[in-house]
């Protein structure tokens, strides 16, 4: 067991500085909270969060789909901004940098770990996980970062570009394309069955920087433990990638990104992720005509472990290999958590105790044998 994820939290400040982890009562394989209520006892705090989280169930639907598809994206995004901006002022006066991992850190990340922390003491549904995952283009709008002035709709796409709708500077093409076959391998399943019309389909979101269609693409996979994340999501983050690729003062040689759907667990295997990725890889070369050169993948969380499952599969095919490849965060080893993957949840903002307890199970429940993780794993 590997020793020094645990010893590096002990010189950390967590649960905000309070004395106690309230995790340890209300997570779903919290040992002392489970002995306490074997002696018919449940702290106050578990009766608390339990009833805000069956509140939360019964309106939460409803509040998903008014926020997400009836409320403007630059009214989310302003709203959001102006939120935040009333808050950090606030929690520098009266909290400062004291709920952070460090002192040291910045005071927006004190402030942001204020916000997030609680979201740990409520179970985390695949549905909130999806949810708030379809929301990070709230968090990406088009006029916060880069600052570039040159850059704008108007000049780089006239009077046509349908940003403003997408919440992003470029032009969003939505694809939807039937590949007529697949060239490389993937999956470590057999399988001999013919592929359905939607398995052999490439959807997601292309985005065109400028007015012509850029010579070096990046191919954007999100994240989300392959149990949550979306292409239109993450528009506002994949664009900025694509703009920070650019290297001339003009900067006229930002990159284009394809940002493509794969399936999801539980409604699919990993190996539909996989399958759907190497559709979508193969739709840039063979249809729209992009060398494998000029193509480098962007892989964040689950998406940087498609990526490396992609480079194994063309090297393994012996398929001409693209530009290069990005790794943010890969999520690569599919067997039993342990080390800083197990230890580092007491402290991510993100991949959190509740969402650690939710996403976890399903690699047993998808893969089964830790024989056959061990063989997913890349």
């Amino acid at each position: 067991m590997n020793k020094r994820a645990e010893k590096e939290n002990e010189g950390l400040n967590l649960n905000l500085g309070l004395p106690v982890d309230l995790t340890v009562l209300t997570r779903r394989d919290g040992n002392a909270a489970s002995g306490l209520v074997q002696k018919g006892f449940r702290p106050p705090i578990q009766i608390l969060i339990r009833l805000l989280d069956r509140v939360l169930a019964f309106v939460e639907s409803p509040l998903f789909r008014l926020w997400g598809n009836h409320i403007p994206l630059r009214f989310r995004q302003r709203l959001t901004f102006l939120a935040w901006g009333m808050y950090l002022p606030i929690h520098k006066a009266l909290i400062g940098r004291r709920t952070g991992l460090h002192k040291n850190a910045s005071l927006e990340y004190h402030a942001l770990t204020s916000v997030m922390w609680w979201g740990r003491l409520f179970p985390v549904t695949i549905k909130r996980m999806r949810f708030s995952l379809s929301q990070l283009h709230v968090w990406h709008p088009p006029d916060r970062y880069p600052q570039w002035s040159l850059i704008n709709n108007s000049s780089s796409h006239g009077t046509h570009s349908n940003g403003d709708k997408y919440g992003i500077r470029g032009h969003v093409y939505e694809v939807y394309h039937q590949m007529k076959q697949k060239r490389t391998p993937t999956g470590f399943r057999s399988s001999s069955k013919d592929p359905s019309i939607a398995e052999m389909t490439v959807t997601g979101q292309y985005i065109q920087q400028a007015s012509q269609p850029s010579k070096k693409v990046i191919i954007w996979i999100y994240g989300g433990a392959f149990l949550a994340g979306d292409s239109k999501g993450n528009l506002g983050i994949a664009e900025k990638m694509g703009m920070l690729c650019a290297t001339s003062e003009e900067h006229n040689d930002m990159r284009d990104v394809f940002i493509p759907d794969y399936g999801l667990v539980p409604e699919y295997h990993l190996d539909d992720a996989i399958h759907d990725i190497t559709l979508a890889y193969e739709y840039l070369i063979y249809e729209r005509g992009i060398q494998p050169n000029d193509i480098t993948l962007v892989g964040v969380s689950s998406g940087g472990g498609l990526v490396v499952l992609l480079f194994q599969a063309l090297a393994k095919a012996q398929r001409e290999l693209k530009e290069g490849g990005v790794l943010m965060g890969p999520f690569v080893d599919y067997t039993e958590p342990k080390g800083s993957m197990k230890e580092y949840i007491k402290h991510d903002l993100i991949v959190n105790q509740s969402v650690y307890d939710e996403g976890i199970p399903y690699l047993e429940k998808v893969l089964g044998s830790h024989e056959n993780r061990v063989r997913a794993s890349p």
